[in-house]
């Protein structure tokens, strides 16, 4: 898969997520969850955004950045995990807390996939996109946590 479609599968990634989270917002009844998967949805916008950027920086020089083939089926299976999660959101087939713990998984598994990438690149301005996303998606897995510990699981 070309630089342009990696990027592209990668912005899909993030605006899904975004998406994922307005769904799962949908389940809430407490205003104070609800904000807080609001920020993470317009934070995994700012991911698709960076992103794009970055894909519009490598059009310039398309020789910097290659990804192995495995990070590209693990960026379509976690494609396939959002969408999943999206669905049985819609569709109510999972309930909030459930969402919450698979949507902090989806995090961790964005953050092992960037933190991998990051080895993978050779330029320096990349290797800081990358770390930016890996180090965001380890504070929103963060925050997934405290909710559901704050609001399913108090002292």
């Amino acid at each position: 898969m070309g630089i342009e479609e990696t990027f592209d599968l990668a912005i899909q990634l993030e605006e899904k997520m975004s998406e994922c989270y307005k769904q799962i917002g949908k389940l809430c009844r407490d205003e104070a969850i609800s904000k807080e998967l609001v920020r993470l949805s317009y934070d995994e916008r700012a991911h698709a955004d960076l992103l794009i950027t970055g894909k519009n920086y490598l059009k310039e020089v398309p020789d910097i950045f290659s990804l192995k083939s495995e990070r590209m089926t693990e960026m379509k299976i976690a494609l396939n995990k959002i969408i999943k999660l999206i669905d049985n959101v819609h569709n109510k087939n999972i309930d909030l807390e459930e969402a919450l713990n698979d949507a902090a998984e989806l995090e961790r598994l964005f953050e092992q996939f960037h933190l991998k990438t990051i080895a993978e690149v050779r330029e320096a301005s990349l290797k800081k996109l990358f770390e930016a996303l890996s180090t965001d998606d380890k504070v929103h897995a963060g925050r997934l946590i405290k909710i559901i510990t704050s609001f399913y699981h108090p002292n």
